[in-house]
């Protein structure tokens, strides 16, 4: 009975703290050929390729902005897998306004590791950003 009692409680409470977003179209998304892959020395100096593989956005409108969720995937490539190794990764994402005037920016940095064996690593990094209305992202790999 008791059991039966938490549950209840349990669903009610759940059922009231529910909170529901306004899910609305999200703004383009836009990487500049020279900002989307580049070639970078890893940390043993051996040529790797980095390059966005994949981007899923989720957007929700919060007064005269909107809020996007990007998971970003990142692709490093390598030839020689003999060893394990580190790769630098340094992602910007940028949402401009109408007249394309910078609004919000977030820069993330770190070190992708690279197995003994493994010629192709992915990784997703999510970013959160607000974007005003009409407004559009930028995203670039330096």
């Amino acid at each position: 009975m008791v059991k039966f009692f938490f549950l209840c409680f349990f669903l009610i409470l759940n059922g009231c703290t529910a909170i529901k977003k306004n899910f609305v179209d999200c703004p383009k998304v836009i990487s500049p050929k020279k900002a989307a892959e580049i070639i970078v020395k890893s940390e043993n100096k051996l040529p790797v390729y980095i390059g966005f593989r994949g981007v899923d956005a989720y957007c929700t409108k919060n007064n005269d902005n909107i809020e996007m969720e990007i998971s970003v995937n990142v692709r490093a490539i390598r030839k020689d897998i003999r060893i394990e190794d580190f790769v630098p990764v340094n992602i910007s994402i940028v949402s401009t306004d109408l007249n394309n005037k910078e609004y919000e920016r977030d820069d993330y940095s770190y070190s992708q590791f690279l197995l003994k064996g493994s010629k192709i690593v992915d990784r997703a990094t999510i970013f959160d950003i607000k974007i005003p209305n009409g407004g559009q992202v930028y995203l670039g790999l330096r």
